[in-house]
């Protein structure tokens, strides 16, 4: 779980100037968008579109992710539990093979087996987002890169980008991500900490913060907070 405030996190999602900020919170005051159906089963719904190009540890790393599978590292070893080019196309191969469902608990299962330490002890830096085959090197990240390694292994599976979520959620005021992907019309979250495939109604302990995909990035909030907590998200991100 990353140890940084909400509101630190609501920052980095969409780094707005003091200016942008004020703006933000004129148009969150009569701004009304559509539910997600991704997050509506955490009980949220939007309450500010972000262009996706603010977003920008994602940004980079879908980025560094096209770069990674277009020129991967070369091995010494061609083994698939040594080299990253091996295992990543016998992955992809054996999930092309599998219903959504079994994809699913595989992915969860294979990327949930690599170890869970911070950016700091990895890369010496407060928060860095990684690349499947940087995890993959270390043998273990952080949260949110066991929820990138799950996106992307299902995105090269063939699971459409509207398919998927990379999904921020608050617990006791802690961040943490997950990501959601859609499974007989029902979103399922993939986690590191909860180790199995859950529907979001059994993970309650979890209030999404923002949503991010590769066709658009939301704010949210829980479908019973009142227009004051939207404004506020909106300061947060001053």
């Amino acid at each position: 779980m990353m140890a940084a405030s909400i509101a630190a996190l609501v920052f980095l999602a969409n780094p707005a100037s003091a200016a942008e900020g004020q703006h933000a919170r004129t148009v969150l005051k009569r701004l009304t968008v559509a539910a997600d159906p991704m997050t509506e089963a955490f009980g949220a719904r939007v309450v500010m579109p972000l262009d996706v190009k603010n977003a920008s540890r994602w940004a980079d790393v879908l980025r560094r992710q096209e770069a990674s599978l277009a020129t991967p590292a070369a091995c010494a070893d061609p083994a698939a539990d040594q080299c990253f080019a091996s295992f990543w196309a016998e992955t992809i191969a054996e999930l092309k093979t599998l219903p959504r469902d079994a994809q699913v608990r595989r992915v969860n299962d294979v990327v949930n087996q690599l170890g869970y330490w911070s950016d700091r002890d990895v890369y010496r830096k407060a928060d860095y987002w990684a690349t499947p085959e940087e995890m993959f090197e270390k043998m273990g990240g952080d949260c949110e890169d066991f929820a990138l390694f799950k996106y992307f292994l299902l995105r090269a599976a063939g699971v459409p980008a509207e398919d998927l979520r990379m999904t921020l959620v608050a617990s006791d005021d802690q961040a943490h991500m997950v990501s959601l992907v859609m499974v007989d019309g029902a979103p399922v979250v993939m986690d590191c900490v909860v180790l199995r495939a859950a529907p979001p109604a059994e993970l309650s302990q979890y209030q999404a913060v923002y949503s991010l995909s590769e066709t658009g990035a939301w704010f949210l909030a829980a479908a019973d907070q009142p227009a004051g907590v939207q404004t506020a998200l909106a300061e947060q991100s001053r």
